[in-house]
């Protein structure tokens, strides 16, 4: 039986890795991990009820578990989807970054660009009404 081992290594998109290691034990620590798994999604899909906005709580740990009762194909086929949500999330991040940032200099090039011509223009005015006395 084969154990999913999920790690996160760097902080670029694409570092994202998921690996499958085969395991030599019985499969009794995981069958142990999912049990509690499910107690604690069942616990807090309980617990939802009574708070605001508890139908999406609720809605999303019911999805989980059955993502967990599946079967070892089925988890593992959620799970890779997962990953692969996480990795195109991660991506559309970074572009998003990107964009404010390039918005940011924009507006401090603007920003600059005004007040220069502000300070101008006030210099222009000045000049004027000093003659005009």
């Amino acid at each position: 039986m084969s154990n999913d081992i999920s790690r996160i290594r760097g902080a670029g998109v694409g570092n994202l890795e998921h690996t499958k290691n085969k395991s030599s034990s019985d499969g009794t620590f995981s069958k142990t991990m999912k049990s509690v798994a499910d107690g604690a999604l069942a616990a807090v899909g309980t617990a939802a009820s009574v708070i605001p906005g508890g139908g999406l709580v609720s809605a999303a740990t019911n999805g989980l578990r059955a993502a967990l009762g599946g079967g070892d194909v089925g988890a593992n086929d959620q799970m890779d989807k997962m990953w692969a949500m996480q990795r195109e999330s991660q991506m559309f991040n970074l572009q998003y970054l990107e964009l404010q940032t390039a918005i940011q200099e924009d507006n401090r090039r603007f920003s600059t660009m005004s007040n220069l011509m502000k300070a101008r223009h006030d210099t222009a005015k000045a000049a004027i009404n000093n003659m005009h006395v």
